[in-house]
């Protein structure tokens, strides 16, 4: 229904829910520390929503599909995969664009950050290493896909 909705986890009540101008189509949402819930949508935009409230803090609009999870930085950056062939790295407070760079694969797989901050993300003939200002993901409940490095999808208490 081009929505996303936040669950009260022992109810089941909504808590909130937030109008997106498409479906979430593999891009689990990622959670910020700061209680931020980071997630894309087939709008071609990134979101960032206040997970109390469900407003919205800011989007950024990509060239096209956003069909992978965000991975955020222990930095802030919220680093996002795009079908339009690109990865782009994101201010996480602001959602100002910090860079972009085109690795010749449509964004169909999350990145992920290792502990050292080197961003993986797949290409079209391999993988894509990159080198970026975090040291690491951030120190969140679940700032990426599978949780952290490892993909133990389990949740920090």
């Amino acid at each position: 229904d081009n929505k996303i909705y936040a669950m009260d986890g022992k109810t089941g009540a909504k808590k909130w829910e937030f109008p997106l101008g498409g479906p979430i189509f593999n891009s689990s949402p990622v959670l910020g520390a700061n209680g931020i819930l980071y997630t894309g949508s087939i709008d071609k935009k990134v979101y960032a929503l206040d997970m109390k409230t469900g407003a919205k803090r800011w989007e950024f609009e990509t060239g096209h599909w956003v069909r992978s999870t965000p991975v955020l930085g222990a930095d802030g950056t919220l680093y996002v995969g795009s079908v339009d062939k690109k990865t782009y790295a994101l201010d996480g407070k602001s959602g100002a664009k910090k860079w972009e760079i085109e690795i010749g694969s449509e964004g169909m797989s999350s990145p992920v950050l290792g502990t050292d901050g080197i961003l993986y993300v797949a290409a079209d003939k391999g993988v894509s290493a990159i080198r970026t200002d975090s040291k690491g993901p951030a120190k969140s409940p679940w700032p990426m896909r599978g949780q952290n490095p490892q993909h133990t999808g389990r949740a920090l208490k």
